[in-house]
């Protein structure tokens, strides 16, 4: 039996596609009513596809949001994490080599928070943004002649 075939649906497509399906032993009464049918669907499908329109254009910006602050948190999160999991396994293997397997076992975790910790620590310190000269960044020694001087500002 013969296949009705439109192709992509443009006007040649569509002509080809009748023309081979009718030569093929295809029969007139199933193209017009395929015909009908599509004649009295296209509202309904155009009427659909311009709902489905609107519905991705009023959503499109969340999804977009939703996905930009997925892989905000997967770099805020993510990251950090892999991180501290790749300094622990350096912990590990460093520790089991110093202490052996059954101390490094028993130390491994107080250790790895104790560094985790001292880590946290170090970078919040960095942060707290402590007044520094302007000969050796960190140092508070100031010259004169050297640099520009700033004023103080009150920390909060």
């Amino acid at each position: 039996m013969a296949t009705l075939d439109l192709g992509s649906g443009g006007g040649v497509d569509t002509l080809n596609g009748i023309a081979t399906y009718l030569s093929n032993g295809g029969t007139a009464a199933r193209v017009l009513t395929a015909s009908l049918l599509g004649l009295i669907s296209s509202p309904f499908i155009a009427v659909i596809d311009i709902i489905n329109a609107i519905t991705q254009f009023a959503t499109a910006p969340f999804e977009g949001a939703g996905q930009s602050i997925a892989a905000l948190f997967d770099g805020l999160l993510t990251a950090p994490a892999a991180l501290i999991e790749a300094g622990a396994r350096i912990s590990e293997n460093s520790i089991a080599a110093v202490f052996g397997q059954t101390l490094a076992g028993i130390l491994a975790l107080p250790l790895t928070v104790a560094l985790a910790l001292v880590s946290l620590y170090l970078l919040a310190r960095y942060l707290n943004e402590e007044e520094t000269g302007n000969v050796i960044a960190g140092l508070p020694i100031d010259v004169p002649v050297v640099g520009t001087d700033e004023e103080e500002t009150a920390d909060e």
